[in-house]
């Protein structure tokens, strides 16, 4: 009995921790991937290797190292280097090992190859850069050429990193161009030139060995024909290079008494695959014309096989990277031009999964509201104005009918889930990559909706940046009219201007892809419409002649705004801004006519913010303590601009100035000395904050600057750049940052109601949410009290970990975030991306226009019949009481 009841004690005690286990996680893990979203990318691959039949190590141009599952190409682990180190060798054996580094700094590293963990790591400082390296056994071999002169070799312990020994230095005049060079496993190879009169040299590096120099004419490996001949590294069961001429390549064996040229020609992207001892050389190849991907297989002692299979063209030119056969079945992973990462199944040909590896370099971003139902368009059209009562009474009849019928069905046009919701929280992303890839994708769940490849387009480079501009000319509100979206971008071999038409919700392109005859120096989305609702472009051409596109708003822009219309220009290289007006136009000839000019040389401008034009200023005061207002300078002309100086006493001296975009009026401008890189700057409202490294005390600090006219608001009805009669009053704030920013963005809403917030991409990876209560300034007008939700200043921000906006899911490498409103008032939509994207929903005000989650409705349905039910026996009751009181 006695250990019955023990166990039935102990039985107890298991259930109470399950159910408290249980109420933990419900409490805590419930909101996870309920209203956000994360994809993690590793890059466009650099060096690939199967490991086994379940994963693919691979290195990166991200500097990343990781490890893809082999069925469906998710991450199996990923470790995301020093953003400056680019991964130079990586070998997989038992263990992970990587090198790493530049500029004579060096990082050698051992991962473990199931859980991707750092096993050991050592740094080497070599004398010389632009080295090479090798695995030997269990020792690492480093080797640098020097030009016209000798090859030192050095050799490690792959995981102490101790010296074997003295370096050796071999005698090699012959290397006049490293581009000419390469090794093969421990054979290092030179061409003399680059021509079929060139000889071939190459020497064994093997330690221990004694090294021989070996030269062949190339004339006896490949013939004398014209062309010019390079040289590449190939991966072989023997130590063999491939020798390139006229885009054919014959693969060289190298010995050490003599050289080996295979009678075969392949491609200079083909690959081996080792088969049972049965070597296979594989090659992908496609025509811009067909959507057949063609896969030539070749033996060296039988026939070449053709397999030609499905292929979408968007997805970029194919190229092998590495393979794997196991019996009959082979798979070959491959890149393409697009970065697309895909892993094909032979010899059936099918592509068993892809990656689209481009989303990891993200150059534009935009938010696209989504268009309303068939059925909520048609009951817009009850509310056409018309004069015929019999048309509109077909319309609201017509109307309700399919109202009607789709109550019945049930069915309210669920085969389309891209149509607007009631909150405006399903939206489309718009993204535009470095390689010239548009995507559109679901914000509810990052589902890629469609894809176009643009070819031979890049992205401008602003301010160290690369970005492809994204604009809309028409939204999706004016049904039946479609949304009208427009792509700017360079030509990669002109530098000349490229524009795009497309709609943004199926990806159809509307004219195609428009090639400009000049370079585009700045560009403007006019803020009126045509007849059709659409939007027109300004482009200031690098001559300072303007262009309209498309070319009819010339005629509305002459008729009613070209006294209004404004321009400006900034040079990052020659520290020059520039303004321009329209007013000397004529009606067949636009015209820039310079107005003011602003030199900040020998200043480096490092930053540029302006005001969100979709943003709205809900009040147009503070009230103070006392009662009294005083009033917001909400200026939408001005650029908020940073920059930086050499100075020999302070070192560096950063500058923030205001500057009326309109007349050129330096409104504002204050110094920070001994401050530098990196530089944020945010403009929102009446307020600018900027973040800055402070080299004395060696930490981040973040400024901000709130403007205010006064008492008195000068320009009551519309704002004028040109009627300011005072420069506005500036309260400025100065505070410690305890963290290393990476980007910032303010808040968005609907209508501006809902309290400001900065959102901050910090290098740990977290999204901080910081209240804009913390930064506003506490100045002589404004004083600090409970009355007026002000918080005490505190010299250190804090960072509030409940206020990371992606919690536990750390986002490496952030570049950028961009948000837009949703139609409640309370939310805003908050898209990061970078090495990973993540969305999410930040409600700077909390929920104050929706019911909670957890809100009881049942309870208010009963309250609500009790209080029906009780008002009307309250009412019978009280007139059988008058009518007592009538008959006494």
């Amino acid at each position: 009995m006695a250990k019955m009841a023990i166990i039935e004690s102990i039985a107890r005690v298991l259930v109470i921790l399950i159910a408290i286990s249980k109420i933990t996680v419900s409490l805590y893990e419930d909101q996870i991937d309920k209203f956000d979203w994360k994809q993690s990318y590793v890059g466009k691959i650099k060096f690939a290797h199967f490991d086994s039949v379940k994963r693919i190590i691979v290195g990166t141009e991200e500097n990343v190292i990781a490890a893809l599952n082999l069925k469906n190409g998710q991450i199996f682990w990923r470790n995301v280097l020093e953003d400056t180190n680019q991964i130079e060798f990586l070998h997989v054996d038992k263990e992970v090992i990587s090198v790493s580094g530049n500029q004579n700094t060096y990082y050698v590293r051992g991962w473990d190859l199931n859980s991707g963990v750092l096993l050991w790591e050592w740094v080497l400082h070599p004398e010389k850069d632009n080295g090479r390296w090798f695995i030997h056994g269990r020792n690492l071999i480093h080797v640098v050429a020097v030009l016209n002169s000798h090859v030192e070799v050095s050799e490690y312990d792959v995981q102490s990193g101790k010296n074997k020994g003295v370096s050796s230095r071999l005698s090699t005049p012959w290397i006049n161009d490293l581009k000419r060079c390469g090794l093969a496993e421990t054979y290092f190879v030179c061409l003399s030139s680059d021509d079929s009169n060139g000889q071939i040299y190459y020497i064994d590096l093997t330690p221990g060995e004694e090294a021989h120099v070996i030269s062949k004419p190339l004339t006896n490996l490949i013939g004398n024909a014209p062309g010019k001949v390079t040289i590449k590294e190939f991966k072989y069961t023997e130590p063999a290079i491939l020798l390139i001429r006229n885009n054919v390549a014959r693969l060289v064996i190298l010995k050490q008494s003599d050289t080996v040229v295979l009678p075969n020609s392949f491609s200079p992207d083909a690959i081996i695959i080792n088969n049972n001892d049965q070597i296979q050389f594989m090659d992908l190849s496609t025509n811009d014309d067909s959507s057949n991907l063609r896969i030539k297989t070749m033996e060296l002692a039988g026939q070449d096989n053709v397999i030609d299979v499905e292929y979408l063209n968007s997805l970029g030119k194919p190229k092998a990277l590495t393979g794997i056969c196991r019996g009959n079945a082979c798979r070959m992973l491959f890149t393409t031009t697009t970065d697309v990462v895909g892993l094909l199944q032979l010899p059936t040909g099918k592509i068993l999964w892809t990656r689209e590896e481009s989303l990891s370099k993200i150059s534009g971003v935009e938010f696209v509201e989504l268009p309303v139902s068939d059925l909520d368009a048609s009951i817009e059209k009850e509310f056409t104005p018309s004069n015929d009562v019999i048309a509109m009474l077909y319309n609201r009849l017509l109307s309700q009918t399919r109202q009607l019928s789709s109550l019945l069905s049930g069915q309210q046009l669920k085969s389309n889930k891209l149509i607007r919701d009631e909150f405006g929280l399903h939206k489309l992303i718009i993204i535009a990559t470095n390689v010239g890839k548009l995507f559109a994708l679901d914000s509810l769940s990052g589902e890629i909706i469609w894809s176009v490849t643009l070819p031979d387009i890049e992205p401008f480079k602003i301010f160290d940046k690369e970005s492809i501009i994204l604009l809309e000319q028409r939204n999706a509100r004016y049904a039946p009219l479609t949304a009208e979206y427009i792509l700017v971008a360079r030509n990669i071999k002109t530098g000349k201007g490229v524009l795009y038409n497309f709609d943004p919700i199926t990806g159809e392109p509307k004219d195609g892809l428009k090639y400009l005859d000049y370079k585009i120096k700045q560009i403007m989305l006019l803020p009126y419409e045509d007849e059709s609702h659409l939007k027109g472009l300004l482009i200031l051409s690098d001559e300072d002649k303007p262009y309209l596109y498309p070319e009819n708003m010339q005629q509305i822009l002459y008729q009613t705004h070209l006294s209004s219309t404004y321009m400006y220009t900034i040079n990052s290289i020659t520290g020059i801004l520039n303004g321009f007006n329209f007013v000397h136009s004529t009606k067949m000839n636009l015209k820039a006519t310079p107005t003011w000019k602003l030199t900040f040389k020998p200043s480096e401008i490092v930053a540029v913010s302006v005001r969100p034009a979709i943003e709205r200023v809900h009040s147009q005061g503070r009230v103070l303590a006392d009662r009294s207002v005083l009033y917001k300078y909400v200026n939408p002309n001005l650029i908020a601009l940073a920059t930086l100086t050499e100075d020999p006493i302070h070192k560096h001296v950063l500058s923030v100035y205001l500057i009326d975009g309109v007349t050129g009026l330096i409104i504002y401008s204050i110094n920070h000395k001994r401050a530098k890189e990196p530089i944020h700057l945010v403009h929102s409202e009446n307020w600018v904050v900027y973040s800055y490294f402070n080299e004395k005390f060696r930490r981040m600090e973040m400024g901000s600057l709130e403007l205010y006219e006064g008492a008195r608001q000068s320009n009551s009805t519309a704002f004028s750049s040109h009627a300011l009669s005072q420069l506005p009053h500036v309260e400025t704030l100065s505070c410690i940052l305890p963290a290393y920013p990476l980007a910032m963005v303010a808040t968005l809403t609907e209508r501006g109601i809902t309290n400001k917030h900065l959102l901050i991409a910090l290098a740990n990876g977290g999204v901080n949410e910081m209240p804009w209560m913390f930064l506003e300034p506490r100045g002589q007008h404004i004083l600090s009290s409970p009355d007026e939700g002000s918080v005490p200043y505190m010299p250190e921000l804090p960072l509030v970990t409940e206020a990371t906006i992606n919690y536990n899911q750390s986002l490496a490498r952030i570049k950028g975030i961009n948000v837009s409103p949703a139609r409640l008032e309370s939310t805003t939509l908050v898209f990061v991306h970078g090495l990973d994207l993540f969305y999410t929903r930040v409600m700077p005000s909390k929920t104050f226009d929706m019911l909670k989650e957890d809100f009881d409705h049942w309870l208010i349905v009963m309250v609500l019949v009790g209080l029906i039910v009780s008002s009307y026996v309250t009412k019978q009751l009280a007139l059988r009481k008058a009518l007592r009181q009538a008959w006494k």
